[in-house]
């Protein structure tokens, strides 16, 4: 999955099923992941995000 799709997700657990919030969380040492959190019941999907890694450059 591309870092720039847009993906949905639902909360099953509310009657009838509720759009959830999406946020990055960034945890030291492991990386980022997407969170799709639900207001009523927390947290409904947790998937680690790729990330590209910094490329230095050396000057001459």
């Amino acid at each position: 999955m591309s870092d720039n799709e847009l993906t949905l997700c639902l909360c099953f657990e509310c009657s009838p099923p509720e759009f959830t919030d999406r946020a990055y969380v960034v945890v030291p040492d492991r990386g980022m992941w997407r969170v799709h959190t639900c207001p009523t019941h927390g947290p409904v999907s947790v998937a680690e995000v790729p990330v590209k890694p910094v490329s230095t450059q050396e000057e001459e």
